[in-house]
Formats: C-alpha cells, sequence, structure tokens
C-alpha cells in the first residue's frame, strides 16, 4: 500500500476537487442570473443620470443664461428649496423665480459657464463662474455698470423624477460685491 496516495485520497481538499464539476455549473448559473436582475438597475441609474444631467444644462442654459424662469419650473420640484451661502432664499417655485429674477434684472447679459460637474447617485456637484454687467437694479441697488467674475460652487439635489430638489450655492458675496464698487468701512475702534 502506497502511504503517499493513501493520505492524498483522503485529503479534505480531494473531496472538494472531486465536487467541482458539480458545483461550478450551479455557482456559474447564480453569477449568469444575479448579473441578469442587476441589468436593468444599470439601465434605469444611465436613464436617471442622463435627465439629471439634460435637466441640470436647461437649468443653466434656459434660466440663468436666457432669463426663461418659466422653462426652469418644469425640471424644479415644486417644492426647490434653495440656499445662498447657508441661507434659505426659497422653498417653492415663486421664490425660486424672484430670487433667480434679483440676478438676472441685476445683470442682464448674465452668463454662467459651468467648470465642473460631478455626478453621485441622485447628487450633482458644479464648480461655475457667473460673469455679468449690473446694468440694472440688484436687490435694491442701483446699477453700477461694473462687470463682475465670481467663481462659485453648487450642490444639487435631484428627486425620483429627476426633478431639481435643493440646491445649496456658495461664492464670495464679498467680492461681488466689491467688483460693483463696494468697499468695506473698518470698524471704530476705541
Amino acid at each position: 500500500m502506497d502511504f503517499k496516495n493513501t493520505v492524498l485520497q483522503n485529503h479534505p481538499f480531494c473531496a472538494v476537487k472531486k465536487k467541482i464539476p458539480v458545483i461550478a455549473p450551479a455557482i456559474l448559473l447564480l453569477l449568469l442570473v444575479f448579473c441578469k436582475e442587476r441589468q436593468p438597475n444599470t439601465d434605469v441609474r444611465v436613464t436617471m443620470e442622463s435627465t439629471i444631467k439634460a435637466n441640470f444644462e436647461s437649468f443653466i442654459k434656459n434660466g440663468w443664461n436666457n432669463g426663461d424662469i418659466k422653462k426652469v419650473k418644469t425640471i424644479a420640484d415644486e417644492n426647490y428649496i434653495r440656499t445662498l451661502n447657508g441661507i434659505t432664499v426659497a422653498t417653492h417655485h415663486n421664490e425660486m423665480e424672484a430670487n433667480m429674477n434679483i440676478f438676472i434684472e441685476g445683470f442682464p447679459d448674465c452668463e454662467i459657464t459651468i467648470e465642473q460637474i460631478i455626478l453621485k447617485d441622485n447628487n450633482l456637484f458644479a464648480q461655475w463662474i457667473f460673469k455679468g454687467t449690473n446694468n440694472g437694479v440688484f436687490g435694491e441697488s442701483a446699477p453700477t455698470g461694473k462687470k463682475v467674475n465670481i467663481n462659485g460652487c453648487s450642490t444639487l439635489l435631484f428627486n425620483e423624477q429627476g426633478k431639481i430638489a435643493k440646491e445649496d450655492v456658495y461664492y464670495n458675496e464679498l467680492e461681488l460685491l466689491q467688483q460693483l464698487g463696494y468697499s468695506l468701512i473698518p470698524p471704530i475702534l476705541e
């Protein structure tokens, strides 16, 4: 009797090795079924990403660059929330329109250029540049005729229909006001 062959035949690995022809097709079948079930979710995700990107592009092109707020209302949730530098300025369509019009009326030639977009699930992060000439009333301030060029970023959340549900905007408001010609007066120290 050959001791080496007897030990190898009784080794646990050999028992598994004999079952591989039975187990391998079962594992392959499970992988095929699993991958096939995941495919529709991938298609839904790609479709949602396309919808989100298209709605964001429309938001910038139609809303900001062309001043067509009516089109923006079709791609924004009725309860759209907008914050500027951490302050809530809109909680529905009418407030969104009023807030956007402050900038559109103050800078009739305004243009937003998108520098970078990052999309993750239903969240979109965008770096942008706002350019325009202050030829209209900006809030309560008279036109200065000055040009502005401001960098900023926005984080947008889209709902399950791909509409904009929330937008958080961050930019240097002091820089904007300084470009319009305003200055800070130092505090009086005693």
